[in-house]
């Protein structure tokens, strides 16, 4: 069985696909080297991920070198690839993942580290590292942010990457292709790899625990195992960045263009891992950020681009930046957004680029409640600074407010805790207006290796449960809105965040018994956990509690750059709520990650940005006074797979498509302009047609052969523009009244068809029951059939089967089929499956294995 023949039997099956816009598919036979970039989680999040997306950059654009992608399968997926026997493949090339080189797997948070054990099980690879001695296996390498500390999952990789992966990704694959040339021994390869800079070779340490259980050492087994420092990048600004970046057909989490403009913070807020791990400051210059987004934007069809960086507000040129961006793509419908801001970066100037962004929402995150907390923690955030901005938010026509709060941070008191509560009132109280809301959004402080906090301790489950109560006792009311993140996931990620290598036993059981996609609330099973960890005798709870200063650390052997000497100092300041300033405004802070000769802090203040070689828009501004006359109906084909694209995604396919051909689309009015698009009623999922239709509206003139060919350049492979016609304005695309199918049914004699029919044919009514929105629905599938005819392959000849995409097995000569005529989908709302499947008495699994071509229309 091929993957893809398990498509129709899941959910969402365009994540596996693997031909979204801009993919990279290479000649397996002459790549030199083939990596599998991992992301251990759903698509959804993992395409949202720009790291991978740069890594699959530089790597295809290697000439012998190939990069393919795989995320963990959805458990629907999974279930069935163990029981059909089914490797899970690389998205690009359909290659098991044993096939390749080097499985490169993200480490981006500790809630997804089961998900590692799902994908190399469900690809036949052996778990641990000590089990990869035969050179035939992949190598199996790590990085991401948790790479920092990955001792509760280092037994299962070859070699991990600390820091940035531009510049030794490729250093590393020279290496293994080297090797795999050579076919030396495993260890040869391992001893090369730790000689790179960063890389962390895990089997070449062994630790060792006092009798108490309690981490003692992490001592080195080889002459090659000394301190790992993390690898880091000096010039944001020679990085590379993929100026045809991957375009999913399904909704992602982040469904934009995201650009990073910096790298690094130094704010210094003391909870923070990735303030003290992405050091130092880093910053792409206004003319570099217009130049690659010019470029992503034309190849990609995106309608929203994001300005990444752990603080945006604080990047240097954001004013001109931002205003540049605004003037250059708000006239193409291109929204620009940023993340949360931090209050002290957003002066009235910002505060009005921001007013011509969508305010879907406005996110601030003063962490604490208090002043005193904040301090604590080195947000310099005052409650005054706070109210202002909140006020002017909502003035400048934001309705909803998202606050972002930590409870369990070092020295919080219940009052704290309520102050969470009436700082979000005050926030409410600043809009003066009715209608206006504020979310207040609370988790459990989690501490992290490498900060200031790596000592202190965690608030256990009950703890936290009880302070997030008093927290929605406190925050009633119709315009607040309270959510919080689940204290179960925090403990779980809690443990693993400062774990030791103990805990691959507890990982590896609770994955036996169950645990998957623990990062969702509707997955995750903790108590599988406890149970684990009882059965492997380790007391889980002892890795929440506060850490001696002086104790030996799991991932001691991993330099950040920042010293532990300054750690400890700033731990002391927060006791003494002592302030520790931005050190890119200011005198050096000694944290000791710049040598301020390679590695320095790179800042572009007041730049001017030039704006000469960006393309003008390609779209004409929209005014009111427009009508938007010019329409056009177009018939197009989904056949292949394409048909598993839903609805939703294929809009979203044309749309995308539009802009990257530069066709003048008319947009709606209103806060949200809408492209205007008009799609005839929904195919099913699965179904592949000849005949669907769309109505689109210009705001100028083009030839119907000349918008066919625009559209078509720009289409998925398997869709295909058949015609275009020139409409009038008020002309609407008509439900049709007969709509013709051809529908093979595989596994059904002749003699069971005939008989079905004979059997439909006499009964006066034939009531068919779905569920629909949570409904049942009754109709009566006599009033839906128009005709049902079987017919042969050979009787049929080849008038259909030249253009649907069928296996070669379904188009032998004896193979039956149906013609299915039914009167107006719109009307019944009975797909062409449920029809076939009430007839002959199919499962719903039998029914999703129907191969079924829309054929025609009739109005």
């Amino acid at each position: 069985m091929k993957p893809t023949d398990l498509l129709p039997l899941i959910r969402r099956p365009s994540r596996y696909l693997g031909n979204e816009i801009n993919a990279c598919h290479k000649d397996w036979s002459e790549a030199g080297l083939r990596i599998a970039l991992i992301f251990p989680d759903l698509y959804e999040i993992g395409m949202s991920h720009l790291g991978l997306h740069i890594l699959y950059h530089i790597i295809n654009e290697i000439p012998w070198a190939l990069a393919d992608r795989a995320y963990c399968p959805d458990i629907d997926l999974e279930k069935l690839l163990r029981s059909e026997k089914v490797r899970i493949w690389g998205l690009e090339s359909r290659r098991p993942l044993s096939d390749f080189d080097v499985l490169a797997i993200t480490l981006p948070y500790e809630l997804c580290y089961t998900n590692i054990l799902t994908i190399l099980d469900l690809a036949g690879i052996p778990i641990r590292a000590e089990k990869r001695n035969d050179p035939k296996w992949p190598i199996i390498l790590g990085g991401g942010s948790c790479s920092v500390n990955p001792e509760p999952v280092a037994d299962l990789f070859d070699a991990i990457l600390v820091g940035d992966g531009e510049e030794a990704l490729p250093e590393i694959a020279n290496l293994i292709r080297d090797w795999r040339e050579t076919e030396n021994d495993k260890n040869e390869i391992l001893v090369a790899l730790s000689r790179i800079d960063g890389v962390y070779v895990p089997e070449f340490y062994r630790p060792r625990y006092k009798k108490d259980g309690s981490f003692a050492a992490l001592e080195p087994k080889r002459p090659e195992a000394g301190l790992v420092k993390r690898r880091i990048i000096s010039d944001l600004e020679k990085a590379t960045f993929s100026s045809h970046p991957l375009v999913p057909y399904t909704q992602i989490v982040h469904d934009r263009m995201g650009i990073e403009i910096a790298r690094g913070c130094t704010r210094g807020c003391r909870f923070c891992q990735a303030g003290i791990t992405y050091r130092p400051v880093r910053e792409r210059s206004p003319q570099k950020v217009l130049s690659l987004l010019e470029q992503a934007l034309a190849t990609s069809g995106w309608e929203e681009l994001s300005l990444l960086s752990l603080s945006t507000g604080d990047y240097g040129c954001l004013l001109p930046l931002l205003s540049t961006l605004m003037d250059r793509y708000m006239p193409e419908n291109i929204a620009v957004s940023l993340p949360s801001l931090r209050v002290g970066t957003l002066n009235p100037e910002i505060m009005k680029q921001i007013q011509r962004v969508r305010k879907t929402g406005f996110t601030l995150a003063p962490e604490a409640g208090s002043e005193r907390l904040r301090r604590v923690i080195n947000k310099e955030i005052t409650e005054h600074d706070l109210i202002d901005t909140a006020a002017q938010a909502y003035r400048l026509g934001w309705s909803n407010i998202k606050l972002y709060f930590m409870t369990g941070l070092p020295t919080e008191t219940v009052a704290d805790v309520s102050e969470i509560a009436k700082l979000a009132k005050r926030v409410l109280a600043s809009s003066r207006k009715r209608g206006r809301k504020v979310t207040v959004s609370v988790g459990t402080f989690v501490p992290k290796s490498h900060t200031p906090f790596q000592w202190e301790r965690q608030l256990n489950v009950q703890e936290s449960r009880d302070r997030l109560e008093l927290l929605r006792s406190n925050l009633k009311g119709r315009d607040i809105h309270y959510k919080w993140h689940d204290p179960l996931q925090s403990f779980v990620e809690g443990v693993f965040s400062r774990g030791d290598r103990r805990l691959t036993r507890v990982l590896y059981r609770a994955w036996e018994m169950g645990a998957r996609l623990d990062a969702w609330n509707d997955y995750l099973m903790p108590d599988l956990y406890r149970k684990a960890a009882f059965e492997e005798d380790i007391e889980l709870e002892k890795y929440i509690k506060a850490i001696d200063t002086k104790a030996p650390l799991p991932w001691g052997h991993i330099l950040t750059g920042v010293s532990n000497e300054y750690l400890l100092d700033e731990r002391e300041k927060s006791r003494k709520e002592t302030y520790t300033p931005d050190c890119r405004h200011g005198e050096c802070q000694t944290c000791g990650v710049c040598d301020f000769k390679h590695i320095r802090p790179v800042i572009y203040e007041e730049e001017k940005v030039h704006t000469s070689f960006l393309t003008k828009s390609q779209n004409h501004k929209i005014t009111k006074s427009q009508n938007h006359k010019i329409s056009y109906h177009l018939t197009f084909s989904k056949l292949g797979e394409a048909r598993f694209l839903g609805h939703l995604e294929l809009v979203h396919a044309f749309h995308r498509a539009a802009r990257r051909a530069h066709i003048p689309v008319a947009y709606s009015q209103g806060f949200h302009p809408k492209p205007r698009f008009s799609f005839g009623q929904p195919i099913p999922l699965g179904t592949e047609s000849m005949a669907e239709r769309f109505a689109i509206r210009l705001t100028e003139h083009m030839k119907p052969d000349r918008l066919k060919n625009s559209f078509g350049g720009e289409m998925s492979q398997g869709i295909t523009i058949s015609s275009v016609e020139l409409v009038g304005p008020k002309t609407s695309l008509n439900v049709p009244e007969l709509v013709k199918y051809l529908v093979y049914v595989p596994g059904v004699t002749a003699s069971q068809i005939e008989d079905s029919i004979k059997e439909l044919n006499s009964t006066p009514k034939w009531p068919v029951r779905r569920i629909r929105k949570g409904k049942e629905i009754t109709t009566d599938l006599k009033q839906v059939v128009e005709s049902l005819q079987p017919i042969t392959r050979k009787d049929m000849g080849d008038r259909h089967m030249t253009s649907c995409h069928w296996p070669e097995d379904v188009k032998d000569e004896e193979t039956l089929y149906f013609y299915l005529t039914l009167r107006s989908i719109a009307r019944f709302n009975l797909r062409p499956a449920e029809v076939i499947g009430s007839i002959l008495g199919f499962s719903e699994e039998m029914m999703k294995m129907l191969r079924i071509l829309k054929l025609a229309f009739s109005k």
